[in-house]
């Protein structure tokens, strides 16, 4: 029998939703969920996960903490081995792992992480491999930047993205370009 639980996580960017399957014990995680505009994360969790339950206080698979931790700047880079990347497609599991490899405080292009998974030319796809990331802050889509330096899309919006990338300790100027230092 699977059941799927969800958690919100507070934080300075808003609630974030954490949702996760378990099967056997075993926890999935399965989606994590930034906060939208005018539209409450609880509403949004319930609307893709209509059977979802609220978790009660244990996280067994240390989701909710990881994801507190990335919002807090402590965390430690680790994607966890129970996260369902096989519900991705092959090509953007790819882009996945290699985004998990940014180092923290760094930023890459889409077009350089393009040719980090060996398919020079498929910046576009990267990003729409990366806007369709079902794991941000675990996955960290917010280190990826268009190749002038400029921060590009996420799907948070550019204010939690300049600000994801701060708490890292990467400069943003005022224009939200990333100087050529940070990229690695």
């Amino acid at each position: 029998m699977q059941t799927i639980h969800y958690r919100l996580v507070s934080s300075f960017v808003g609630d974030v939703g954490v949702v996760w399957r378990s099967e056997g014990g075993v926890p999935s995680l399965i989606h994590v969920l930034l906060p939208s505009p005018g539209r409450p994360t609880a509403a949004s969790t319930k609307e893709y996960y209509p059977d979802a339950v609220e978790a009660p206080d244990e996280d067994p698979g240390r989701f909710c903490e990881r994801i507190q931790a990335a919002l807090e700047g402590t965390r430690t880079d680790v994607f966890p081995d129970n996260a369902a990347l096989d519900r991705c497609p092959a090509f953007q599991r790819r882009v996945l792992r290699e985004t998990v490899r940014i180092p923290r405080g760094r930023v890459t292009s889409y077009g350089e992480l393009a040719t980090a998974i060996h398919a020079p030319g498929a910046a576009r796809a990267v990003g729409t491999a990366l806007a369709r990331n079902p794991f941000p802050l675990l996955i960290p889509c917010h280190r990826v930047v268009r190749a002038g330096g400029a921060i590009g899309r996420f799907g948070g919006g550019g204010e939690m993205k300049k600000a994801l990338l701060r708490l890292e300790g990467v400069e943003v100027d005022d224009r939200g370009r990333i100087a050529p230092s940070f990229f690695r």
